[in-house]
């Protein structure tokens, strides 16, 4: 395998709204919120009359990116938990030619209600089986023999144990990328220390990065260089994204495009970023590349605007 995901699984609802301020909630711009089974199913009852429903999708940051490779034509592979519900069969469905043989199936499959406001997005997500991660001694010979795996978060505190306790079993030529979202980025440096040691590419927008840190960007970059990843990257949306290294500190600018969902373009950004690094492109065209290719999703809802293999034959040409 290019590379092998681990993270959430989930189904994405996602919902066009005017405001953010709900009779069961008020939700902040951009956030990411945890709930229950219950909340989660009375905002979706309100929606039904505050909310456009614009579709239904995959989900979950890890699951992004691998599905934006696989689509690409990079061989990807997946280790998480979903439902053996309705849901767990879309899940599967919607990672199409990613291989789904180390998934294990339990109770009732991860889902998200993806609030798309006119500047912005805000989630409210239900962990399910998420919460359930594990891994085996096969898991393990698996993502061994993979050239990349790329990691994102879990809610439970038992999940980010088990990715914590996994670096010790990986081989050294395995190089890892890390996504840690929000959620992790608030855990702060301590608790993710194992897996940023670990990390050849860390990939985080910049309000993880100064959640992580406590510091500005470029800042708060050597810092997280000083513990462990080879290459930072920090995306800010329309502002372009910062690549920092040992050697490089560059910014990239945004390509200008319609927006309609910006969920998951930091995903697509780290998987176009990771096939040109696999592919042995340097650091800027990465950049490029991921900058590209995070604007073709932003322009469609869900997944519908991944790029194709097309779309790196095209830039490979353009270089």
């Amino acid at each position: 395998m290019d590379v092998v995901g681990i993270g959430a699984l989930n189904v994405d609802h996602l919902y066009e709204v005017s405001s953010l301020n709900f009779n069961t909630m008020t939700l902040a711009t951009g956030s990411k919120m945890y709930g229950s089974e219950e909340t989660f199913h009375e905002l979706l009852a309100e929606l039904e009359s505050s909310g456009k429903l614009v579709g239904r999708s995959g989900g979950g940051s890890a699951a992004n990116t691998v599905y934006a490779m696989s689509k690409m034509g990079y061989r990807t592979a997946f280790l998480g938990v979903m439902g053996t519900d309705d849901e767990g069969e879309f899940i599967e469905s919607s990672m199409d030619n990613v291989d789904l043989s180390r998934v294990k199936r339990h109770g009732r499959s991860g889902k998200c209600i993806s609030l798309l406001t006119e500047n912005d997005r805000s989630l409210l997500i239900l962990p399910n089986s998420n919460d359930l991660f594990s891994y085996t001694e096969e898991d393990i010979d698996f993502l061994n023999s993979s050239r990349f795996i790329h990691m994102g978060s879990f809610s439970a505190d038992s999940a980010l144990a088990s990715q914590k306790a996994l670096m010790e079993y990986l081989d050294d030529a395995v190089d890892l990328s890390f996504s840690p979202g929000e959620l992790y980025a608030r855990r702060g440096i301590n608790q993710l220390k194992p897996i940023l040691e670990r990390t050849r590419i860390l990939f985080l927008n910049s309000n993880e990065l100064e959640l992580l840190t406590s510091r500005d960007l470029r800042d708060g970059a050597k810092i997280l260089l000083d513990i462990g990843p080879k290459v930072v990257v920090c995306t800010c949306g329309e502002n372009g994204s910062l690549i920092v290294s040992r050697n490089i500190e560059m910014f990239i600018p945004a390509k200008r495009t319609i927006v309609r969902d910006t969920t998951g373009a930091g995903d697509v950004f780290a998987g176009a970023f990771l096939a040109g690094y696999i592919d042995g492109a340097t650091l800027e065209e990465c950049g490029k590349l991921g900058s590209a290719a995070a604007a073709l999703s932003v322009a469609s809802y869900g997944r519908e605007g991944y790029p194709d293999d097309m779309f790196i034959r095209r830039f490979a040409r353009a270089l």
